[in-house]
């Protein structure tokens, strides 16, 4: 019997690089397959929402972002935290039915399962990658500037991109044992949405929410990714560090899990 641990899930992400893009192909192309549009909705669906949100928001409830009134200026914030937080939710929704609604990967015991998670959040940086491209265009044609510290976008996107991976493996191996979860991820992602800073900015938040922001994971990349792109602030190295610590622990222990009981995958389903 096999072995299975942290080393040995990243190995097998590692060595299966080839079978991990043709996963991440399949699935976006499965999302697009049947419709008229296809591959333009990646762009069309953001935009329609980023209205939505803007006419509730910004003209139904004339929502400013802080001490400025121009809608103009809280457009490209909202719309910074959306695609932040859709990145977090979109892979963790599907998260929880991975390993259940696919059986036949699950008996292959050569198959890496590691994969299907890291599949789903390549497909969400996917269609996050559209949606930053858009927000930088409409930040230039609205603030007549791109700000250079745009480059530092990867290096936000690190702590949340390993935020989320370990969530996913988490909730994919805990989605085998208790079918609930995947009832309730959806529910949680909502509350998410409104839980972090995503209509309005950090600071704005009373004190005790400010506190309780910290321990909120994509917080901290909502706001970042605002600065670097919107603001031109460069990247502040501490709170970036810490997040980078503690989101390669998350990664780390939803890996963990997910190979401990890995073996009794195919026992439960």
């Amino acid at each position: 019997m096999k072995s299975f641990s942290v080393t040995f899930g990243l190995g097998a992400i590692y060595k299966n690089g080839d079978l991990l893009r043709s996963l991440v192909k399949r699935e976006i192309q499965s999302k697009y397959r049947a419709t008229t549009l296809g591959l333009i909705w990646v762009v069309v669906y953001p935009l329609m929402m980023l209205g939505v949100y803007t006419f509730v928001f910004g003209g139904v409830f004339g929502a400013r972002w802080g001490n400025q009134g121009d809608l103009g200026y809280f457009v490209p914030m909202l719309y910074c935290g959306l695609i932040v937080h859709a990145i977090f939710a979109e892979t963790l929704s599907k998260s929880p039915g991975l390993i259940v609604n696919n059986p036949n990967y699950v008996k292959k015991v050569v198959f890496p399962l590691e994969l299907l998670p890291v599949g789903s959040l390549l497909s969400a940086l996917f269609n996050a990658a559209t949606g930053f491209t858009l927000l930088i265009i409409f930040a230039a044609a609205v603030q007549h500037i791109v700000h250079w510290t745009i480059v530092f976008i990867p290096l936000v996107l690190l702590p949340l991109i390993l935020y989320t991976i370990g969530f996913a493996w988490l909730l994919a191996a805990l989605g085998v044992f208790f079918r609930d979860i995947e009832q309730f991820i959806g529910v949680l992602m909502t509350m998410l949405l409104f839980l972090s800073p995503v209509f309005y900015s950090a600071s704005s938040a009373p004190l005790l929410a400010q506190k309780l922001l910290m321990f909120n994971p994509i917080a901290y990349p909502i706001e970042e990714m605002r600065n670097v792109i919107l603001l031109g602030q460069t990247l502040q190295w501490k709170p970036w560090l810490l997040n980078l610590t503690i989101s390669f622990g998350a990664a780390w222990f939803g890996l963990w899990v997910f190979e401990k009981t890995r073996p009794a995958f195919a026992d439960v389903i």
